[in-house]
């Protein structure tokens, strides 16, 4: 049960050893009381009590008192301090390893299941190594003492006592299995939740023109209501377990009473047993009620571990390390695909045996019907995902043997749907170098064209732009994105058609600011404009996944292949009226 917790935790788990062996000296220490309290009984039943004894039983009393105000401060001090030290390397090693994925594991796994791991599981994760297990350890030592302690006075009563628990103990570990399927139907509900929570913030413009807000919006109001039917039904599952365990475990007082009675009134045993396993058999009694509660709680926050645990069990992308060469210099940026195949289904090909090259210097453009690949290409030069077959190299080095953070360092990205943070303009550009001087940004963002109406706002670079960019114009957000990066001056630029959606003047600013991006480096663009295109240094048209031709405007049109006839299609729409 608790090696989904050590393998999450790693080599950290090693960390939680000391705090916890502390708490658990000073659950010992809590066992003198019980000690002392025996034979202070057994003396006075017995009228052998002396002032000496009291002496000598409330210096050992202190002494244990104060060693556990010692103890205890401490392990408590420091389960809480290394816990939230653990947690917070846990959420940036999950992140780091989340984000060295490929992007079929965010296709299979909703937002609202990313974020609930993320963060009420590791908030879960955090309760379970700060509370819970030292908790649990604590009572089962003080259970198993009590038991040896009863044992010691009798052993009959210790053997009622142990039949009586072990009848309750299957009890609760059939309620913690019970309590863990409910808990991950809850799990599965509230990440459903979750997800319709984000469609509904980020769809709000759509769902507002449509007049579907508040209870009118189904799909919400629905997951809302289902997770609060699996939170109620997570609660009540584990009650009756709970309570049946808690009922045996009283009824074993009133017994051993009755059993203790009798054999005190046969002399079998004698008074000072008779009264000091009453009040043992009371303390063991509460301790057990207590770990019923508990129990049911760890079993239900350990879901956590195992949810994350399946995570960490997706493998990232491999790479073939090259020693010493992790940060590569490349002799160029000549980006080729030798005999590619990928598929993001099996037997359904996206990329079938494709080969072409990207020359360093040129831009090359990308176009072809929807489906025919092109926007994977960008994706899997990225290693957004690996190929299934075949070789994509830059610079002569195949790609897999790089590591993708590495990787990432040589390619820049503009792409027509643009994210940018809640966060000031500077902040926003700052993501294209981590660490980037002041001048460095405020030259970039001149070269993007946004430093003028970046200029113009309230508070200049340190304006708010809200979460998406949301006070921005697509065309101020599109130059903002160029300007992220010209400021990482990478060699290699992709580029999914980043005006396709602007107005005239929009698109004009832009296309000045892609042109000072684009110097000198390896440049893909995804083409979906006459003017894009015919500016490309070299065209290659796609079809389902292979290239159908390729060349230079003139040739191709000079061909009349399927090139010619988009063009064709093109002039057509120009004409268009409506």
């Amino acid at each position: 049960m608790l090696s989904d917790i050590k393998f999450v935790l790693g080599n950290d788990a090693k960390k939680m050893y000391k705090p916890i062996a502390l708490l658990t000296l000073d659950t010992l220490l809590n066992m003198v009381f019980f000690g002392t309290m025996y034979i202070v009984l057994k003396k006075m039943i017995h009228q052998t009590l002396t002032l000496e004894n009291i002496q000598l039983y409330s210096l050992l009393l202190i002494v244990a008192f104060f060693l556990r105000v010692v103890v205890n401060s401490t392990g408590y001090t420091m389960i809480q301090c290394r816990g939230a030290r653990i947690i917070e390397k846990s959420r940036i090693s999950i992140g780091d390893h989340v984000r060295n994925l490929n992007l079929g594991f965010f296709n299979k796994n909703s937002i609202g299941t990313l974020t609930n791991v993320m963060t009420t599981d590791l908030q879960d994760l955090e309760k379970v190594i700060t509370h819970n297990t030292s908790d649990l350890i604590k009572i089962i030592f003080l259970s198993g003492y009590l038991m040896c302690i009863t044992f010691f006075i009798d052993v009959q009563l210790g053997l009622i006592q142990l039949f009586v628990v072990a009848i309750a103990m299957p009890i609760m570990f059939v309620g913690g299995k019970v309590l863990e399927r409910a808990g991950n139907k809850k799990k599965q509900v509230m990440n459903h939740m979750i997800s319709r929570m984000v469609e509904y913030l980020s769809g709000i413009q759509v769902f507002k023109s449509h007049n579907m807000v508040g209870e009118k919006f189904e799909r919400l109001e629905n997951a809302f209501k289902d997770f609060k039917k699996e939170c109620i039904k997570t609660e009540v599952t584990i009650v009756p377990f709970v309570l049946l365990f808690q009922v045996l475990v009283d009824l074993s007082f009133p017994i051993l009473l009755l059993v203790a009675t009798i054999k005190y009134g046969n002399g079998m045993i004698s008074k000072d047993t008779f009264l000091t396993f009453m009040v043992i058999n009371i303390s063991l009694v509460n301790i057990l009620r207590g770990f019923g509660a508990l129990y049911g709680e760890f079993r239900y926050l350990k879901l956590a571990a195992k949810r994350l645990k399946k995570i960490y069990m997706h493998k990232p992308m491999p790479y073939i390390e090259e020693p010493n060469k992790q940060d590569p210099v490349f002799d160029h940026y000549n980006i080729s695909f030798e005999n590619v195949k990928f598929e993001y289904e099996p037997g359904v090909p996206v990329i079938n045996n494709l080969t072409f090259q990207a020359r360093e210097g040129e831009m090359t453009a990308l176009i072809g019907p929807s489906g025919s690949g092109k926007t994977t290409i960008t994706s899997l030069i990225s290693r957004f995902w690996d190929v299934d077959a075949g070789v994509i190299k830059i610079g002569g080095k195949d790609i897999r043997r790089i590591q993708p953070d590495v990787l990432m360092k040589h390619v820049g990205m503009v792409f027509q749907e643009v994210y940018l943070l809640n966060d000031t303009v500077f902040n926003n550009i700052a993501i294209g170098k981590p660490g980037a001087t002041r001048d460095e940004i405020l030259q970039a963002a001149k070269v993007a064209n946004c430093h003028v109406f970046v200029q113009a706002m309230e508070n200049g670079y340190e304006t708010i732009i809200g979460e998406g960019g949301s006070t921005l114009s697509g065309g101020e957000k599109q130059r903002i994105s160029i300007a992220r990066a010209v400021l990482k001056d990478a060699p290699i630029i992709l580029l999914d058609e980043a005006t396709a959606s602007l107005d005239a003047d929009n698109e004009f600013e832009i296309r000045r600011s892609i042109r000072e991006l684009t110097k000198k480096k390896t440049v893909i663009v995804i083409a979906h404009r006459l003017n894009t295109i015919r500016e490309a240094d070299k065209i290659v048209v796609l079809k389902s996944g292979v290239v159908d031709e390729s060349g230079t405007h003139a040739s191709l049109v000079k061909h009349r292949g399927a090139y010619y006839e988009m063009i064709e299609e093109m002039e057509r729409a120009k004409e268009w009226a409506i």
